[in-house]
């Protein structure tokens, strides 16, 4: 028994729309649009000195990083100053595509975010300062020897 495939040929109906029928089109779909192409280009100099200040405010946000990092993990930490000044490179474009602010998906947890960061911080010192207590309460216990001492006065 052989099988017989049965091809349907689709038709294709190409009607061409004016540009009247998609602005209506879009008009209908809702005045929100994710992407204007005509808001789209920056000028180059605005744009490098948007890069140029999101840079500044990436290497702000490390030098802060760095000193909660010195705070609580050891006071000698630094961030190698060529890898901070190459994620400041890389993150400064998310700056200017979403002028200085938080993404608008991720904004809206801002409060929680800042509640984490705060009770994180202070669970964390807490943690620490019980630790270093330990440490001191160890440290001024003086360990008694298991000498057993012989009674005075006492001979065989």
């Amino acid at each position: 028994m052989e099988n017989e495939f049965e091809v349907n040929e689709i038709e294709v109906n190409e009607e061409v729309h004016t540009p009247e029928d998609e602005a209506a089109l879009l008009q209908q779909l809702g005045d929100e649009q994710d992407f204007d192409p005509s808001t789209a280009e920056i000028k180059t100099a605005d744009n490098s000195q948007a890069l140029a200040h999101g840079a500044a405010s990436v290497m702000a946000v490390l030098g802060v990083s760095e000193q909660l990092l010195k705070q609580f993990g050891h006071k000698d930490f630094a961030l190698d100053p060529s890898q901070a000044e190459s994620v400041a490179n890389t993150a400064a474009p998310l700056f200017v595509k979403y002028g200085g602010e938080m993404p608008p998906w991720l904004a809206q947890y801002k409060e929680e975010f800042s509640f984490v960061v705060a009770a994180g911080a202070l669970g964390f010192s807490s943690f620490q300062q019980i630790r270093m207590l330990k440490a001191s309460d160890a440290a001024k216990e003086v360990p008694q020897p298991d000498v057993e001492l012989e009674p005075v006065g006492e001979t065989e």
